[in-house]
């Protein structure tokens, strides 16, 4: 009897044993899955923060040049549709790279005369992601080098000569276009919008200039835009000329497939008198403009 007891307590003890040991092992496992879980919840938050801080300065375009070729190397920008040998051209240096492109225009002949204007002009027409369109806030910056840049030194017509443009298919006003007039660089936008950026660009002659456009492209009063310049030895840019509580995208052709892109070269708009003659105010006759770190950036 006595070992009966003996093996009834026993296995007994060997039970809760048991028992003892799988709630060990459950609360260890269950101490690793929430630490596990705890791990991932933390990776998943840095992603996302990563993400949402990526998301404020994702650069979408970048045409740097240093591929040494005229398109940059990016697939569908077109370096220009004018036919002249030296419409566009690389150089070097760039702006503390080792390449830029060039665009040269001359009044009165055929081969800087494309699209129904002497211009000289590459795009991204065709970059997905170097379009824009309602609803986008973007910024836009480019250099540019205003090569012997003639110098106006009368009150002959002002016609402009366009070096950076963001603008809409369609043939609607362009958003905002950046140029050159007599001695300053001014900007217009959509119809008649006309703001100087620099009252006398002369000093700036044969010097790069950074250039910063920051948008938001809307079809009613919620958008803006920021034009910013930073010239060689400064470290910040210097607002120099905002539109604000405006509509920005001027297109009114979206359902036909109407988009928004950006072009950068020269494009003069040489005036005619009444025989049909190209006026060359200050006998102007070419244009030279560099450019170089064209580049898009997310800014939504």
């Amino acid at each position: 009897m006595k070992n009966q007891i003996r093996n009834y307590l026993s296995a007994i003890f060997l039970m809760l044993l048991t028992i003892c040991c799988n709630k060990k092992e459950t609360a260890e496992s269950t101490t690793s899955k929430l630490t596990d879980t705890a791990t991932i919840d933390t990776v998943i938050s840095n992603t996302d923060s990563t993400k949402q801080e990526t998301a404020t300065n994702d650069t979408l375009f970048n045409a740097n040049y240093e591929s040494g070729t005229l398109n940059s190397g990016i697939a569908n920008v077109f370096a220009t549709k004018a036919t002249a040998t030296d419409a566009a051209y690389m150089l070097s240096p760039g702006v503390n790279s080792n390449y830029a492109i060039a665009h040269k225009v001359t009044l009165g002949l055929s081969g800087y005369y494309s699209n129904d204007a002497y211009r000289s002009e590459a795009d991204a027409l065709n970059v997905p992601d170097a379009l824009f369109f309602p609803g986008m806030e973007r910024r836009y910056e480019f250099s540019v080098y205003l090569k012997d840049w003639g110098q106006w030194n009368s009150e002959n017509p002002p016609y402009g000569d366009n070096i950076f443009q963001l603008k809409v298919t369609g043939g609607d006003p362009v958003p905002v276009r950046i140029l050159t007039k007599r001695n300053t660089i001014v900007a217009r936008y959509d119809a008649s919008g006309n703001g100087i950026i620099i009252s006398d660009f002369r000093p700036q002659i044969n010097k790069w200039i950074d250039f910063r456009i920051d948008v938001k492209w809307t079809l009613d009063n919620t958008g803006y835009f920021k034009i910013y310049t930073r010239y060689e030895g400064e470290t910040d840019y210097t607002l120099r000329l905002q539109n604000l509580n405006a509509r920005t995208f001027t297109g009114t052709k979206l359902q036909n497939g109407q988009k928004g892109y950006i072009k950068w070269g020269v494009y003069r708009e040489a005036g005619k008198d009444a025989d049909g003659n190209v006026i060359i105010a200050d006998n102007i006759l070419t244009r030279i403009a560099y450019h170089d770190n064209i580049r898009i950036i997310k800014l939504d």
